[in-house]
């Protein structure tokens, strides 16, 4: 099993994270086969969530018969502004063997945000 992210077919939705954001991790998994698990293990950098690990089981979503792909979702959040959340995409085969990826974003505050723009 081979496990991707943050690419063209499996994004993280909104790529611009804002405080009070759901936000969808989309992750490939290659090939399809039954037995593959696939969990979202978020950190969170800023209270109050600091240091505190959570787990979301991504759900299967689709599979792309043409190419040999599952495609599968979690969905995280919200979270306040100026948190960093990072997170490791944990996906496990049907013989046990895992798969990891590790990527993060940083919640963007509005306000700030709009005055770097004016």
């Amino acid at each position: 099993m081979v496990i991707w992210h943050n690419t063209e077919d499996a994004p993280r939705t909104p790529a611009e994270v804002f405080p009070n954001d759901k936000v969808v991790i989309w992750i490939g998994s290659y090939p399809i086969e039954l037995g593959q698990q696939i969990v979202v293990e978020l950190t969170v950098s800023d209270p109050p969530a600091a240091g505190k690990k959570t787990v979301v089981h991504a759900e299967w979503r689709y599979n792309d018969y043409g190419r040999n792909n599952s495609y599968w979702a979690a969905i995280v959040g919200p979270f306040g502004a100026g948190q960093v959340v990072e997170y490791s995409i944990v996906g496990t085969g049907p013989d046990g063997t895992r798969h990891v990826q590790i990527d993060k974003f940083t919640v963007i505050d509005r306000r700030k945000s709009n005055k770097k723009k004016a």
